[in-house]
């Protein structure tokens, strides 16, 4: 039996004292209905009686009594020196009546009600047809095991001791100013940016930044360039924003920007993930980079650069980023620390214009006013210290000695018949595959091998999509990924015939 307690008010209900009923049965009624309604579930350990009469202010024997009644029915049980506890209700042996609920269709208990047109759009992409936890070979996940938590633990015990009232009541709404001049430092070394600590505004990561972005710089019907593949979260939250989406092609360079100029002339904002194209993998070329500051100047587009993974480039030298050629200022900067840190670290920026720094601001508060400040305080110091830069260096060198691994098994699978491109940055590789194919099923059935490989096709929106399947690296040690090339190994009859000829 549980020995989870209620320990505060049981249910909201008065006794009527007007009524013929005496308030022991009123009591026992009430516990009663709220036990085979599911709101009291079984296992809850009930107050003591001396409690629970104090909080509704009637006598103990009152409460005893109705205590009683219902134990001689079968709803409780009680324990001499232990408690009264809740038992299943009669009849409805191992389920509760909210679940019993819950079975039945929404439509069927609540009639004229639906999601509004934005909210299906932004729940569309939502998927559970692959697990949560790391397995080998998910893409795009950090290591956990090698995240350095007895340093951050020791940096949150000493940040900790300064977290006062009065640090709450003046952080501004843009973020803890510390961690945001630590950020803007960072940028300007390592990103060739030129910005201050009032342009950096701190989010929740990188999916409030997108939906910050589209609230703040179009409208409902605006033109928007998406890439064509693309991150589906930007896709979904820009048409929950009631953007006008343009795929736009990209290839080898990036963001194909002269065929998207003949197609959409006039684009609203440009989103592009500059330094690693998701999925493919491109870097977009300075070239192109010059192509869309020059088309933002001249139409007033505003462009959106995700820098998502940017540091974890493995070979040549790391771009400029747009925001930092972009003397005309008309270029948002995203970025995150989910793929350096942790998932679950929920902390990311957006660097804005200076004369956006304030309305953004202001925007951000509506939202949900900060994210968590002690994690804000811990990174702080996390920057300032170098462990970040350092933590950074360390994971490239390992995960570049996981990618070569990789590379080296699947060339040894499929007989060096397989070509990979765009290997040079990022946590995952894809397996280009023909149009024949149908990554999606390959998908499924390697789950049955206990391997992961991510479809590429739905990352598309058009009705062209290319066929292929991503391998993550970066979050399986050497001895993982061999045990998950052996698995992979046993699909080589189903992919060897479907791989593209590059």
């Amino acid at each position: 039996m549980s020995k989870t307690a209620v320990t505060g008010s049981l249910i909201g209900f008065q006794l009527e004292d007007g009524s013929a009923l005496p308030k022991y049965q009123q009591i026992a009624d009430h516990l009663r209905g709220a036990i085979e309604s599911g709101r009291i579930p079984a296992g809850i350990k009930l107050p003591s009686t001396r409690v629970f009469a104090e909080e509704i202010g009637v006598s103990r024997n009152v409460i005893l009594q109705a205590f009683d009644r219902l134990i001689d029915e079968g709803f409780l049980s009680s324990r001499i020196g232990d408690g009264t506890y809740v038992l299943e209700p009669t009849g409805r042996p191992g389920r509760s009546p909210l679940e019993s609920k819950s079975s039945s269709t929404v439509g069927e208990r609540y009639p004229f009600r639906s999601l509004s047109r934005r909210g299906k759009s932004l729940t569309a992409s939502a998927t559970d047809a692959f697990p949560e936890r790391p397995t080998t070979f998910m893409p795009d996940l950090p290591d956990l095991r090698e995240f350095p938590i007895k340093t951050w633990l020791r940096l949150l015990n000493e940040t900790s001791g300064r977290l006062r009232g009065e640090i709450l009541a003046d952080t501004s709404n843009a973020g803890y100013e510390p961690l945001r001049r630590a950020i803007a430092r960072h940028l300007n070394i390592f990103r060739g940016m030129t910005c201050t600590y009032e342009q950096i505004i701190i989010t929740t990561g990188s999916q409030q930044s997108l939906d910050l972005v589209s609230r703040m710089l179009f409208d409902p019907g605006d033109p928007v360039w998406l890439e064509e593949p693309g991150y589906v979260g930007t896709r979904s939250i820009f048409r929950a924003n009631g953007a006008s989406l343009c795929p736009v092609e990209v290839d080898a360079q990036g963001l194909c920007v002269e065929e998207a100029l003949a197609k959409h002339p006039s684009p609203r904002l440009i989103f592009t993930s500059s330094s690693r194209h998701y999925p493919l993998g491109a870097t977009l070329s300075l070239q192109r980079r010059s192509a869309l500051i020059e088309l933002a100047s001249r139409c007033g587009a505003w462009i959106v650069e995700d820098d998502y993974d940017n540091e974890f480039r493995y070979a040549g030298h790391t771009p400029t980023s747009i925001h930092g050629l972009d003397s005309g200022q008309r270029t948002i900067h995203l970025g995150t620390f989910s793929k350096i840190l942790l998932p679950s670290f929920r902390l990311g920026y957006v660097v804005v214009p200076p004369d956006l720094a304030e309305p953004f601001a202001k925007a951000r508060a509506v939202v949900d006013r900060h994210a968590s400040l002690i994690e804000q305080m811990v990174l702080s110091e996390f920057m300032h210290r170098g462990l970040f830069v350092a933590h950074i260096r360390r994971m490239r060198s390992l995960y570049r000695a996981r990618q070569v691994r990789l590379i080296g098994g699947l060339s040894d699978i499929f007989e060096n018949r397989l070509r990979l491109s765009s290997t040079d940055t990022g946590m995952h590789v894809i397996i280009p595959l023909d149009h024949t194919a149908d990554d999606q099923e390959i998908a499924r059935k390697a789950m049955d091998y206990g391997v992961v490989l991510r479809p590429l096709s739905p990352y598309y929106a058009g009705r062209t999509k290319r066929q292929g399947l991503l391998l993550g690296f970066s979050a399986y040690n050497v001895d993982e990924i061999e045990q998950g090339l052996a698995r992979l190994s046993k699909l080589r009859t189903t992919i060897d015939p479907v791989l593209a000829n590059l």
